[in-house]
C-alpha cells in the first residue's frame, strides 16, 4: 500500500506580508497541519515564496511593497530556507523519537522555491508543480491553518483514483460550509438560472467510505484543497488558459465556471470536477480558517506599522486637501480674469 507520502505533495504559498520578517504566520499554519492532518506529515512540502515589484505604498494582493517592505521580505525568505534545513538537526539535537509537537517538527519535509518575478496564488502554483512527481497536490496558502482534525486524506486519495469525476476537492470553510451549502448552491443557481438535478442526487458518497459526502462545489474556491496532479496541469493550466499571470486562479478560472454553468449547462461542472468535503462533523463545520497577518507582528513591529499606516494616511489627506485647494484657486483665478 502506498503512503502518503508517495501520493501526495503539499504546494504552500507565500508572498510579503505586514508580519515579514517574522515566520510566525506559516509556522502556524503548518504547525497546524502537522498538528491536524497526521496523514500528511511526511509528504513532501514545497514552500513557493513568490517574487514582488516595488511601490510608494504596500498593495499586499497585488505584490507591490516599498523597498523597507523589500528588506523584511527577503529576511524572511532566508528565514524560511534556515528553518527548512536546520530543521532535522534542531530534532536530533532534543530527542532520540521524532517529536511530532517539536517546533521544528512542521519544517522537517519543507525546501524553499524562491520565484524571480512576480507570479500570484495562481502561476506560484504552477511553478511548484513542476517538481511535484506524485499524482495528487494538498495546496496550501500561508494564511489558511488547520482548526479541527482532518483525517481522511488517505480515504480521498482513494476516492478520487476510483471516480474520475473527483478531480479537486475543497476542504471546509466558513465560506464554503457543508451544513449550508447545498442551500446556497441551490439559490445561486436559481439566480444564474442553471437547470440542474435535484441538489442532494448530486451528492457522491465513496462506497468504500460511505461516511464522507463530496458535495459539487459550483465555484473553484482556492483555499485548502486536495487536487489531482494531472488534472492541475491539463486543465487548470491548460489550454484554455485559465488562470492569469499575477492573479488568484479563483479569480479567471472561477469566473469562467460561472459562465459555462450559465451557457452550456450543468454537464459543464463534470470538465472543472471541484468538489467540497463533508466529513459529517457537527456545524460550524470548517476546518481551514484564515489567519490575520497583522496579530503576528510583536508590540514594536506592530507600533511602527500602525505609525507608518497613519502616516500614509495623514499624507493622502494632505494631498487630497492640496488638490482642492489648488482647484479652488484655479477656480477663484478664472472668475478673477472673467471680472
Amino acid at each position: 500500500m502506498e503512503s502518503a507520502a508517495e501520493l501526495c505533495t503539499i504546494i504552500t504559498t507565500t508572498s510579503p506580508t505586514p508580519s515579514n520578517p517574522s515566520t510566525e504566520l506559516i509556522s502556524e499554519t503548518l504547525r497546524s497541519l502537522s498538528e491536524h492532518a497526521p496523514e500528511l506529515r511526511e509528504c513532501r512540502n514545497i514552500i513557493v515564496c513568490d517574487d514582488y515589484r516595488l511601490g510608494p505604498a504596500p498593495k499586499y494582493r497585488s505584490g507591490v511593497i516599498t523597498e523597507e517592505g523589500a528588506t523584511a521580505y527577503e529576511a524572511y525568505v532566508d528565514s524560511l530556507r534556515q528553518l527548512a534545513e536546520g530543521s532535522s538537526v534542531a530534532l536530533e539535537q532534543t530527542a532520540t523519537e521524532p517529536d511530532t509537537m517539536h517546533p521544528a517538527a512542521c519544517w522537517r519535509t519543507a525546501e524553499v522555491l524562491r520565484l524571480e518575478g512576480r507570479h500570484g496564488f495562481g502561476f506560484a502554483v504552477r511553478a511548484a508543480l513542476e517538481r511535484v512527481e506524485t499524482p495528487f497536490v494538498c495546496v496550501v496558502q500561508h494564511d489558511r491553518s488547520f482548526i479541527r482534525p482532518f483525517c481522511c486524506a488517505m480515504k480521498l486519495f482513494a476516492a478520487m483514483r476510483r471516480d474520475n469525476r473527483l478531480k479537486m476537492i475543497g476542504l471546509p470553510t466558513t465560506t464554503n460550509d457543508p451544513s449550508k451549502y447545498a442551500r446556497a448552491a441551490e439559490t445561486k443557481l436559481s439566480r444564474m438560472k442553471v437547470q440542474h438535478p435535484p441538489f442532494e442526487s448530486l451528492i457522491v458518497a465513496p462506497p468504500e467510505s460511505p461516511e464522507l459526502q463530496l458535495m459539487p462545489m459550483i465555484m473553484w474556491h482556492d483555499s485548502t484543497h486536495l487536487a489531482s496532479t494531472d488534472y492541475y496541469r491539463d486543465f487548470v493550466f491548460g489550454k484554455r488558459n485559465l488562470v492569469s499571470r499575477g492573479g488568484f486562479i479563483e479569480d479567471k478560472l472561477g469566473q469562467q465556471q460561472g459562465n459555462d454553468l450559465r451557457e452550456l449547462g450543468w454537464s459543464s461542472h463534470a470538465d472543472y470536477g471541484t468538489w467540497l468535503l463533508d466529513d459529517g462533523a457537527p456545524p460550524p463545520t470548517r476546518m481551514v480558517g484564515h489567519l490575520n497577518g497583522k496579530r503576528f507582528l510583536d508590540h514594536a513591529d506592530r507600533a511602527a506599522l500602525e505609525a507608518r499606516e497613519r502616516a500614509a494616511a495623514a499624507a493622502k489627506r494632505e494631498e487630497e486637501e492640496s488638490r482642492e485647494a489648488a482647484g479652488g484657486d484655479t477656480a477663484e483665478a478664472s472668475a478673477d480674469s472673467e471680472g
